[in-house]
């Protein structure tokens, strides 16, 4: 049998180089592809953590301030804040299991980020796995952040500590509707998770114009 004319020869030569390329440039593609979804689990990660954090921390200014407070005004909201924020971490968390994501347990003690359920594939958990360096890094400096916080207040006496308690309260609640707003954007293809974040959202509204009206009384 003889062989192919040179001519068609370099043809089919070209052929499988052209499809070996694809099937290289298609493989890539697969594996940036896979990173990426690792990536934003990582990333849902922090961001649902941040939420988290943000209910342990109005749970212990809410707890401080009914054991320091007399002003019945601040205990009042105090009391609210607890509630709201235990309900709103339970909700959370129902969620969570729903998506088999094993949220953030956070308490101004200690910190635990028990990470997503679930392995994926190779690409996915690799890219997952990279992202979350930079999220267990930056959910360090969060926690001692509102550590710190909370510490503030509790130095704090009397009138001292009412109207700390409440500026603290003020300004989380207001940081807590930037976040919520941020993941209605980031994650509004989400339909369960932006009906969540929409009634996280009402809570955070009402408990800034309480706390608005509860500092203006105490000036």
């Amino acid at each position: 049998m003889t062989g192919m004319p040179g001519r068609a020869a370099g043809i089919a030569a070209a052929l499988v180089v052209g499809l070996l390329v694809g099937s290289s440039a298609h493989a890539d593609d697969s594996k940036k592809q896979e990173r990426r979804i690792g990536e934003a689990a990582a990333d849902r990660q922090l961001y649902v953590s941040k939420l988290v954090l943000l209910d342990a921390k109005q749970i212990a200014l809410g707890e401080l301030a009914l054991q320091r407070s007399q002003d019945p005004q601040v205990r009042r909201l105090a009391k609210q804040l607890v509630a709201d924020h235990r309900k709103h971490l339970g909700d959370l968390r129902t969620w969570a299991e729903g998506q088999s994501l094993q949220v953030a347990a956070i308490d101004l003690s200690a910190a635990e980020d028990e990470g997503v359920g679930g392995s994926g594939s190779a690409g996915i958990q690799e890219g997952y796995e990279e992202r979350m360096e930079d999220v267990d890094e930056r959910l360090d400096d969060a926690i001692g952040d509102a550590q710190e916080d909370v510490s503030e207040v509790r130095e704090k006496t009397g009138e001292d500590f009412d109207k700390a308690f409440i500026s603290r309260v003020v300004d989380d609640q207001e940081e807590g509707q930037k976040l919520v707003r941020d993941g209605l954007d980031t994650y509004r293809a989400d339909a369960a998770f932006s009906l969540l974040l929409n009634r996280t959202g009402n809570v955070i509204d009402r408990q800034v114009e309480q706390g608005k009206r509860v500092e203006e009384a105490l000036d």
